[in-house]
């Protein structure tokens, strides 16, 4: 079993339905066998957004609605894969022009990165793809210089870019972005609606461990979704009770690699261009709208648990939401 579908299965969150605290893996072979003979629960497994998915239905729509969910997917993986030729990230990301004509998609989760950045000083950094691009934590695994950083650092052009006119505006030659910290909240929202429009009543989106919710179990009761917590016998920290809204984690065990003695991993602060050190573990979110959970759980990781309960609690306040955070910190 290779890295990524080890991480799938285990490192973010454990979807528990039927089967309380047993491994996902037996959940879904369950599912499998059940949808051969169009019953359910029936799911989907594929591996876009460079993560592994599964969309699954408990109640209503059926398979056509899990084959539209599934072309859903693959269209929205063209859309916003940067490392994709022609994909609206890319094309940001290797324009010739200032402006850039973008799908109204990704026009609008744009409009939610840099409403995060700008709530958040800077902590969730869209423009920081002059960073990210250099750490690779899934082959090289090497730190890079420290001189290389500092100059990509140099070029992270907070907020000198807009959206007009259903385009993007580029205000510095430099501007790059990375739409990572909240790219599969939002698309999980986005696949959320597809499928309630066909039909779906009960259902859950699992996209690499960012979990959505569509309304509850079939017998009314909500789902179960356990929080992993790599240095505990079991491998989970906590159960949370949840139905119609998403639960996202952002933690350090996702994608790290260890050189020297210190663990670095895929949370990178914006301030130093390092993985963030900030004593925590994970940070977990709560709330209604995937994307904003996604984005949520990065910056709270960053800013550390008491910066980070403050900076939500702001947040809620002016947004009039309810999103909640849990903590896990480092042992």
């Amino acid at each position: 079993m290779d890295r990524e579908r080890k991480r799938f299965l285990g490192i973010l969150l454990l979807i528990l339905f039927f089967f309380g605290a047993k491994m996902l893996t037996g959940m879904v072979l369950e599912q499998r066998a059940a949808a051969k003979n169009g019953e359910y629960p029936m799911s989907r497994d594929v591996y876009l957004l460079d993560t592994y998915c599964t969309l699954t239905v408990y109640e209503g729509g059926g398979s056509g609605a899990l084959d539209a969910a599934v072309d859903a997917l693959n269209r929205y993986d063209d859309l916003f894969n940067y490392s994709k030729e022609g994909s609206d990230l890319w094309k940001i990301n290797h324009r010739t022009e200032d402006r850039v004509e973008i799908a109204p998609e990704t026009l609008e989760m744009l409009k939610l990165a840099r409403s995060l950045c700008e709530s958040s000083g800077g902590i969730l950094e869209p423009a920081i793809r002059p960073v990210t691009e250099l750490w690779d934590f899934k082959d090289k695994k090497q730190v890079p210089e420290e001189a290389v950083i500092r100059e990509a650092l140099g070029r992270v052009k907070s907020l000198q870019w807009d959206l007009v006119d259903g385009a993007f505006l580029a205000y510095d030659k430099d501007v790059r972005i990375d739409a990572g910290a909240i790219a599969k909240g939002y698309i999980a929202d986005l696949i959320k609606k597809d499928m309630k429009d066909h039909g779906v009543t009960s259902g859950i989106i699992n996209l690499g461990g960012n979990v959505l919710c569509i309304g509850h179990r079939p017998d009314g009761s909500p789902f179960s979704v356990g929080v992993m917590d790599p240095g505990s016998k079991d491998g989970y920290w906590m159960a949370l009770e949840i139905d119609d809204i998403s639960a996202v984690t952002a933690g350090a065990y996702e994608r790290c690699f260890e050189q020297d003695g210190i663990r670095y991993h895929h949370i990178i602060d914006p301030a130093t261009g390092y993985s963030a050190r900030s004593g925590l573990e994970s940070v977990t979110i709560t709330g209604p709208v995937s994307a904003v959970c996604d984005g949520l759980s990065t910056t709270l990781f960053i800013l550390g648990e008491e910066k980070g309960k403050a900076f939500l609690e702001r947040w809620n306040r002016e947004n009039n939401s309810s999103y909640e955070a849990y903590f896990l910190h480092e042992s």
